[in-house]
């Protein structure tokens, strides 16, 4: 996983800025009036005849020039953003695999989709990477914290029009130590389990993992990981959760910045 540098140090890089604000806050006090008499002595010069057609101007109506940014606080949120995504840009992996095993990757927004055959079956994990990263503590020799993404994923084991789901999730290491596990048990365990056929709807019944006969559970946690959806395969899919969801707050740190620049 890739580290992540949001807690960019703002204040240094605004003090290093801070003589080229004063020039926006100085020009914008004289020039409005300005540009209100052109408009008058326009109107004034036309002497009855057709005035020119005023062609308005793309630029900040404050008059400092600077295209779409209207503000002091969106100069400093531009600015903050160019070096923010500088340096997310300098710590980001590469691009989405095709791949992870033998599961086919397929992105949709914040949205993936892995599937695979086996045998008769079509199995389909899915996934959303929104609210899923937490921190793992800071990097050994820096301040810097390391992010993870690990979110909820759904499993549908589908033959035919029937469908075995199971929603999984990760188990917090935390949480696994507090109650006396060993660091080597499962990396993510069974939420939910149900069988349907067709679509699945609010009526349909589903069994709690917390509620399961404990030998049921083990067996089905088999089953999963005989299909490649283990804990080795668990950990690969929380990287690649990561990488994306990593992509995808660069590109909306962009946005954002186009947004204000109103490029």
């Amino acid at each position: 996983m890739s580290i992540f540098s949001r807690a960019a140090l703002w204040r240094v890089q605004k003090a290093a800025t801070y003589d080229g604000w004063s020039c926006l806050r100085g020009c914008s006090a004289t020039s409005r009036p300005f540009r209100r008499s052109l408009v008058v002595l326009s109107a004034n010069s036309s002497n009855g005849h057709r005035p020119h057609k005023v062609i308005e101007s793309k630029l900040c109506s404050c008059g400092c020039g600077i295209h779409g940014i209207h503000t002091r606080g969106d100069r400093e949120l531009v600015e903050f953003l160019k070096e923010e995504i500088a340096a997310e840009k300098r710590n980001m992996t590469g691009s989405l695999p095709s791949h992870i095993d033998d599961f086919t990757v397929k992105a949709k927004d914040a949205e993936l989709t892995l599937t695979k055959s086996f045998h008769d079956e079509l199995i389909t994990i899915s996934l959303n990477v929104n609210h899923t990263v937490d921190s793992e503590g800071a990097v050994e020799g820096t301040q810097e914290v390391n992010l993870k993404s690990r979110p909820s994923f759904e499993v549908d084991i589908k033959v035919g029009s029937k469908i075995m789901s199971f929603t999984c999730s990760y188990v917090n290491p935390g949480d696994a130590l507090a109650e006396g596990q060993d660091q080597g048990e499962d990396t993510f365990g069974i939420n939910e389990l149900t069988v349907y056929e067709g679509e699945w709807t609010e009526e349909t019944y589903c069994v709690s993992g917390d509620i399961m006969d404990g030998m049921m559970y083990d067996l089905l946690m088999n089953m999963l990981e005989e299909r490649g959806i283990s804990n080795e395969f668990a950990e690969k899919l929380s990287t690649l959760c990561s990488d994306y969801e990593h992509s995808k707050y660069i590109a909306l740190l962009q946005n954002v910045q186009n947004f204000v620049k109103r490029s």
